[in-house]
């Protein structure tokens, strides 16, 4: 599984990354952790090192709802007939390419963590969409996407539709609910034509 937010901030770090959105493998994590190291480095200068480590890991069983469900929203973006539509797209979906859809909203660190990986048997045909903002910084939108997926939407899809629906000025204007659920027709749209290149 590989974990997406986007390829460049400002204008200037989308110019100078565009070319590395479209790298596969090792080389794009190679660069991408060294570009982190480099924002991360300068925005702790002169402070703790600490406040730069990655966030904690979380294992929280006990967040997972009682019932099976492919959509966890913790957060309560959703309504309750948001949420029952959105169930039966995303098994329409599934039944209908193999691809496995899966939502969480959450606040970090109120989180299920990685226990969703073995709730919803997460694996190279699965998309698990997360929003959280995070402390109120970037997108609200984070995609943890499976192998096999690349083959039908490639990794700058992901970016791209992260900062489409994600960023904050669309998630003001529209709500979060609407940005997730924007971004998962998007999503389901594309497994069911046989993948795009970028969002519709």
């Amino acid at each position: 599984m590989a974990f997406i937010v986007g390829c460049g901030g400002s204008e200037i770090g989308r110019q100078r990354l565009r070319a590395r959105c479209d790298v596969d493998g090792d080389e794009r994590r190679e660069f991408l952790k060294a570009a982190a190291g480099v924002f991360v480095g300068g925005a702790v200068f002169g402070q703790d090192r600490a406040l730069a480590a990655r966030p904690e890991g979380v294992n929280r069983p006990d967040l997972l709802p009682p019932t099976y469900t492919t959509v966890i929203d913790l957060e309560r973006f959703l309504t309750s007939g948001q949420r029952s539509r959105l169930e039966e797209q995303i098994k329409r979906v599934e039944d209908r390419t193999g691809f496995k859809v899966r939502v969480l909203t959450q606040r970090y660190p109120q989180t299920p963590g990685l226990a969703i990986k073995d709730y919803w048997s997460v694996d190279d045909k699965s998309v698990v969409l997360v929003a959280d903002f995070f402390g109120g910084t970037g997108s609200l939108l984070k995609f943890n996407v499976g192998e096999d997926v690349y083959a039908k939407l490639p990794p700058r899809f992901w970016s791209v539709l992260a900062s489409k629906y994600g960023n904050q000025f669309y998630v003001r204007k529209n709500g979060e609910d609407r940005s997730i659920l924007d971004s998962l027709d998007a999503i389901n749209s594309c497994l069911l034509q046989g993948g795009c290149q970028a969002p519709p």
